[in-house]
């Protein structure tokens, strides 16, 4: 990478360039393709993971027709919250690890070391931590201030906010939610669109779309 950009830069008649490598934070596209963002583990075996949409979306309809748990946001007006149930990638196999598993002071070290040896770009990272791990924070920060360039942090649960993006469930909870869910939301949209004689151009993006890592543009 760093020949071809020399290269490149010769090529063209310019400077090298100052930043060539980054960890991308992903959230979208790693949530369509099923797989943790950016440096981060799964937040956990199962989760629940929630998605603000305004509540005149067309997709609402349907999602509430295919058994998607849809309540009014707590925070902002307009807005509809729908709960996902979500399996992680091997999450049934012995050794998998979550985010509930690591320690604070290893995402640390995780974080220093892709910055230090890996990427020109800040690396994004949101830090988990529990209860029992808040006293280290401080002392984390001083011993990292020179190795990171910026961490967020967020209590991984006991936070006790309303509507979390992420929470942590049981497989039983996990299978419970799932068999509420009856059909396609994509078929039981174009359904929809069908009887009210609406033409619309929205096309659904799944799983399977994105099984390379990259998801088209529909």
């Amino acid at each position: 990478m760093i020949q071809a950009d020399r290269e490149y830069s010769k090529d063209l008649g310019c400077r090298v360039s100052l930043k060539r490598t980054t960890v991308k934070p992903s959230g979208t596209v790693s949530k369509l393709a099923g797989v943790s963002e950016g440096m981060h583990y799964s937040f956990d075996k199962y989760i629940i993971q929630r998605i603000r949409f305004q509540d005149s979306d067309p997709l609402i309809p349907a999602m509430r027709e295919a058994g998607y748990h849809i309540e009014k946001d707590a925070y902002s007006e307009n807005t509809l919250v729908v709960e996902f149930p979500v399996k992680a990638e091997g999450a049934e196999m012995s050794q998998f690890v979550s985010a509930n598993d690591v320690s604070i002071e290893e995402q640390f070290a995780t974080q220093a070391f892709l910055q230090t040896y890996w990427a020109d770009n800040s690396v994004s990272c949101t830090i988990t931590f529990h209860q029992d791990e808040k006293n280290k924070i401080a002392g984390l920060f001083r011993s990292y201030r020179n190795a990171c360039k910026s961490t967020s942090l967020l209590p991984y649960s006991g936070h006790g906010f309303c509507q979390a993006p992420k929470e942590p469930i049981s497989r039983e909870k996990y299978l419970e939610m799932k068999s509420a869910i009856k059909g396609s939301v994509q078929s039981i949209y174009q359904a929809m669109s069908l009887e009210s004689g609406e033409q619309r151009d929205l096309q659904i993006i799944g799983q399977t779309d994105c099984s390379s890592g990259a998801c088209p543009v529909k």
